[in-house]
Parts: structure tokens; C-alpha cells; sequence
């Protein structure tokens, strides 16, 4: 079996606006957000007195990425933060298809939001 297509990736964020805008910027729509929380919701995940906002983005054709950001209990960072580019996990999001301006994003890793500290470059392919 080939997978075919993904169609929701999690990311955790600590600043959800920042999350929010740096996907917008690549071209994905804010589709929903809300809120969660409760006994119901921290026996689904596995944590006690959750609480937490969720914005799920869409990319043109369809494809799925959502954005928690914990209030209750607070976010934990895992593995050192200024990882090296061969550490496992998550390294980048690209966008297969870009248009013909092509815009560079670079983020420090540093600071409680790598979004946050992020600039950006443009550049005509």
C-alpha cells in the first residue's frame, strides 16, 4: 500500500497568532477554530484538566493542517532546541507547487516561538 495523499498534520504551537499568520502568508485559510477542554477531552488525549485552542488551515487542494495551542497544562519542548538538521522528527513543510514569486522564510529556533523570530526573503524564480 502507497499513501496517497495526508490529510491532517498536528503541530503544537506555543503563539497560535504567529502559527496562523506564517501558514496564511504560505497560501493556507484559516477553515475553523475553537476551543477545548474537559474531563472528555483529557480522557481522548491522555491529559488532566486540558484546555486548549485548535485552528485547523487548508491548503488550496484540500489538505489538512491543524495547530494546538495548550492553555492547561502547559506545552512541554522535547529534545534539545537547537536541534541539528539530522535529528529525527519534523524538519521542515513544503509546498510542492509555488507560484513564481518564491518567498524564504528563516527561523531562529531560539525563544519561546520559533515563529516568532522568523524573516523573510523574496525571491523572483
Amino acid at each position: 500500500m502507497t499513501l496517497k495523499r495526508m490529510d491532517n498534520v498536528l503541530i503544537v504551537v506555543d503563539d497560535l497568532e504567529a502559527a496562523k499568520a506564517f501558514f496564511i502568508e504560505l497560501g493556507l485559510k484559516l477553515e475553523g477554530e475553537t476551543t477545548v477542554e474537559g474531563p472528555l477531552v483529557g480522557r481522548l488525549i491522555g491529559l488532566k484538566d486540558v484546555r486548549a485552542t485548535l485552528a485547523m488551515m487548508r491548503t488550496p487542494d484540500g489538505q489538512g493542517i491543524e495547530l494546538d495551542k495548550f492553555h492547561t497544562p502547559n506545552a512541554i519542548r522535547f529534545g534539545p532546541v537547537d536541534a541539528p538538521v539530522n535529528t529525527l522528527g519534523i524538519r521542515r513543510v513544503m509546498s510542492p507547487s509555488m507560484t513564481s514569486t518564491l518567498s524564504l522564510r528563516t527561523c531562529s529556533p531560539t525563544g519561546p516561538s520559533s515563529l516568532a523570530n522568523c524573516s523573510t526573503r523574496t525571491r523572483t524564480a
